[in-house]
């Protein structure tokens, strides 16, 4: 039992981590909504965090990334790990229960602050054994006095869990205000499924990797408008051929096999044809055409 909530524990943290990678001050604090819960200072210099007392109001506002981790660094590092599975505190809480609890005002503080967190809830859970786990928490739990010490263990990974789901959604919210593709107009353009890009092939054609960058973002309109506009068409890798009949795109692929693409290519990654993505994936319509042709 030990092992496995130990396994999990380290997954749950390796993917927030790495979920938080170049995280920067401006996104940290960024609030996509009006009227956001967050962190912020206080007249005094000191630093707040918004909505602490409970209960909450509902609906409750929407949150800042702050706001979020520093949550998250909070239950990572609070006093109810040793106490509820019986064992001696390994150093201060960090967090809420901690000496210093203002929450942290730039990204690296929150960052270092959550790794020190994570490995304080990870030296409590590294003491625990497969007995220990399995008794009740017992009265120190109130409402979870009648469940076991694993049962907590897996309500907090629980929590990791959606508020680091929470937390990569809004880096994703973040990173799509941004340009994804500042390299090059015309593949933002594409990436973001604007039309607009086709008035740009109307005396040249568009090369093959711009439908591949439209096939791969299911941008089967531009697909089809840069391939009528003389796009050749890749016919080795993973082709738009095996993105259309992944996607159950009937009229896509016939046009791709009209204009030269190749239905016996392999993909580099599973070694399939589009026959075999259409098979796999479900799609009985394009599974038909492209059996009909060989």
């Amino acid at each position: 039992m030990k092992s496995e909530l130990v396994d999990l524990s380290d997954d749950v943290w390796h993917r927030l981590r790495a979920r938080l990678e170049g995280l920067t001050d401006e996104e940290y604090l960024w609030e996509p909504a009006p009227g956001c819960w967050t962190i912020g200072p206080r007249s005094d210099g000191t630093w707040r965090w918004d909505g602490s007392a409970v209960p909450r109001p509902a609906p409750e506002p929407f949150t800042t990334l702050a706001w979020r981790l520093w949550h998250v660094i909070d239950m990572y590092g609070e006093d109810r790990a040793p106490t509820w599975l019986d064992l001696p505190p390994q150093g201060d809480p960090i967090g809420l229960d901690g000496p210093e609890s203002d929450p942290p005002a730039t990204a690296a503080e929150a960052l270092a602050l959550l790794e020190r967190a994570h490995d304080r809830w990870d030296a409590h859970l590294s003491l625990t054994d497969d007995d220990r786990l399995g008794q009740l928490v017992g009265p120190v739990g109130g409402g979870y006095a009648d469940r076991t010490r694993a049962a907590y263990v897996l309500h907090m990974l629980d929590e990791f869990i959606h508020h680091g789901a929470e937390i990569s959604l809004l880096r994703d919210l973040w990173r799509w205000q941004q340009e994804v593709a500042s390299e090059d107009p015309l593949v933002e353009q594409i990436i973001r499924g604007d039309t607009a890009v086709l008035d740009a092939f109307d005396q040249e054609p568009p090369t093959a990797d711009l439908v591949d960058h439209a096939a791969a973002y299911a941008r089967w309109e531009l697909v089809t408008g840069f391939v009528e506009r003389g796009a050749p068409v890749s016919t080795a890798g993973r082709t738009p051929l095996h993105l259309a009949a992944g996607s159950g795109e009937l009229a896509v692929v016939k046009l791709l096999l009209d204009r030269g693409a190749d239905p016996k290519a392999k993909d580099p990654e599973f070694h399939a044809t589009p026959l075999q993505w259409a098979e796999f994936l479900r799609q009985p319509k394009v599974v038909a055409h492209l059996r009909d042709r060989d």
